[in-house]
């Protein structure tokens, strides 16, 4: 008789923890969480920017899909860490989200800068499958994620291009221009072509072009609009010398870490989605700078093939080859990046014909 008493107390100990496990998986499950988005650029203008899905929408669609587990307060234009500080802020888990240029990160994460170099990408699609798809995005999340942080997505903000106040057709055309230096590993580019260097800020370039001292610029060509540059110059060249710049979205692993596995995979799947969703709006802003400038008698030039090549071609013996210097995961992404885009092309002829016939004759 002790013997059963003996089994039924044990069986009803376990019984009970069962219960109690039951019970606090549920209460677990119940669990919310608030984090902090810190992002480097002002609240979206149109909802239909790519930026806007990846920071307002990504927001919405999250704590909808969470049913509320998941808030997210959003703080723009760097208000709670600046924009060199917000690497480590984010590895530390101070703040939960950043959204950021890569570029921006350089100095401690080099790979990023990858995505400044000029003539690397052909439009949005192609970007991406660069990014998501081949190794040379791999070294870069790999190198976040040394940090201690994760990529959850890109997205693309229109082309960035040369703007100036002389027709720029060719390489020759650069030489004896003032231009704005934005990166160093573009200085041995301007010293081979000739060129002046300026370091002005972003927000003093219309005074610069207005009076001169600055014959052109490398800047997202919907700026002709937004930033009223379309005052200050006569023409753009195509192709955009990034085509389009890429933003990220990136997570503090250590708040990544601390999230229940459903709500981790409810941030990274609206994460891609947003990526996705943003290609239409990046191609509509760009395809909206090109009728803003003829509609404002901004000449449009198309480079000849030739003269792409031979412009992209001088900028991979001098910005190209001084980023592969900066690691090397910089060099295999520099080394892996035309096999990539010729099979990439390969891939997607439609796309890369149209690409070949945005060439002038």
């Amino acid at each position: 008789m002790k013997k059963f008493k003996g089994l039924f107390l044990i069986v009803s100990i376990i019984l009970l923890l069962a219960a109690c496990d039951g019970g606090s998986k549920q209460a677990s499950s119940e669990e919310t969480f608030t984090l902090k988005y810190n992002s480097a650029f002002p609240p979206s203008i149109e909802e239909w920017h790519a930026k806007a899905k990846a920071t307002e929408e990504f927001v919405r669609l999250v704590e909808e899909r969470s049913n509320g587990r998941v808030k997210i307060d959003i703080f723009y234009s760097n208000q709670l860490a600046g924009q060199v500080e917000s690497l480590d802020a984010l590895a530390k888990g101070t703040i939960d989200l950043q959204n950021i240029t890569p570029t921006a990160w350089g100095d401690k994460i080099p790979e990023g800068s990858f995505t400044a170099l000029p003539y690397w990408n052909i439009n949005e699609e192609h970007s991406l499958y660069i990014m998501r798809e081949t190794e040379i995005g791999k070294q870069y999340e790999e190198a976040m994620e040394n940090y201690g942080v994760k990529v959850l997505s890109y997205w693309p903000g229109s082309a960035t291009g040369l703007m100036s106040n002389k027709p720029i057709k060719n390489v020759s055309d650069l030489k004896g221009l003032t231009m704005n230096l934005t990166s160093d590993l573009m200085a041995d580019f301007y010293k081979q072509t000739g060129i002046g260097v300026a370091t002005i800020p972003y927000a003093e370039q219309y005074e610069a072009l207005l009076r001169g001292t600055l014959d052109g610029i490398q800047f997202p060509f919907y700026s002709l609009e937004d930033y009223k540059l379309a005052e200050v110059v006569d023409y753009i060249t195509k192709p955009a010398t990034i085509s389009p710049a890429l933003g990220v979205v990136a997570m503090s692993q250590k708040t990544m870490d601390k999230l229940p596995e459903d709500l981790q995979k409810i941030i990274i799947d609206t994460a891609l989605e947003m990526e996705n969703e943003g290609l239409a709006g990046s191609k509509k802003l760009t395809e909206e700078a090109y009728i803003y400038a003829q509609e404002n008698d901004i000449e449009i030039i198309n480079m000849t093939k030739v003269a792409y090549e031979e412009i992209r071609e001088l900028h991979k013996e001098t910005t190209w080859a001084n980023f592969a210097k900066k690691s090397d995961g910089a060099k295999k992404m520099v080394d892996l990046l035309d096999e990539e885009t010729e099979k990439w092309k390969k891939e997607n002829p439609g796309m890369a014909e149209e690409f070949e016939n945005s060439f002038g004759k």
